[in-house]
């Protein structure tokens, strides 16, 4: 698959929870449903299905028409959901993880970079950034695959949401194209922030 070796969940997950004093509980910018809906509404969607929930993944997103969804991993702290280029060189994947601890979407990106590092002798981590939605995104690579992707975080829920493809063939610009306009319409479905009481 796309992603391989670089989002191993479960060992991510384990390695992270074990070791979460290093990182702190911290908070980060708080990402907000609405602002994903109305981003969602502004994407190109050529060559994209129709905005379906999936539960499994509490998410709502537009896959590329014709993939193949493939579920990559499912147990009771993740799952996780792939959909597959008909060439198999490129794919879109989602990971929903229950976190025993609430972690920023940070704290998740720097664990999977520990974990993937670790992994893969060869794989490096060519930028994080963090968009205006708030989003923790990264991009990296190893020997077989390219992948981008962000992190969203809230309360004991963290999402990864990624593309890749495989580094051995020559890019398929278009697939690639499809496949990061896809992962700009998964919208989390993230708890409605807390309103503040009125004063008396």
């Amino acid at each position: 698959m796309v992603v391989g070796s670089f989002v191993r969940v479960k060992a991510l997950l384990l390695f992270g929870l074990l070791f979460t004093g290093s990182a702190g509980c911290q908070t980060g910018p708080r990402v907000s449903s609405r602002q994903l809906i109305e981003h969602q509404a502004l994407i190109d969607f050529s060559g994209l299905g129709s905005v379906e929930k999936v539960d499994q993944l509490r998410i709502s997103l537009a896959a590329p028409r014709n993939w193949e969804v493939i579920t990559a991993g499912s147990n009771a702290l993740y799952h996780h959901e792939q959909w597959r280029s008909p060439s198999t060189h490129t794919g879109v994947g989602v990971v929903y993880a229950h976190l025993p601890l609430p972690l920023s979407a940070k704290a998740v990106v720097w664990f999977a970079k520990q974990e993937y590092t670790r992994q893969n002798e060869d794989g490096r981590v060519i930028a994080e950034w963090t968009d205006a939605l708030g989003r923790s995104w990264f991009e990296a690579e190893n020997r077989k695959y390219r992948v981008r992707g962000y992190v969203v975080t809230q309360g004991f829920s963290a999402w990864v949401v990624y593309f890749g493809y495989r580094t051995r063939y020559m890019p398929n610009l278009a697939e690639i194209g499809l496949a990061s306009r896809a992962t700009e319409t998964v919208a989390p479905m993230l708890d409605p922030a807390p309103t503040a009481a009125p004063t008396p």
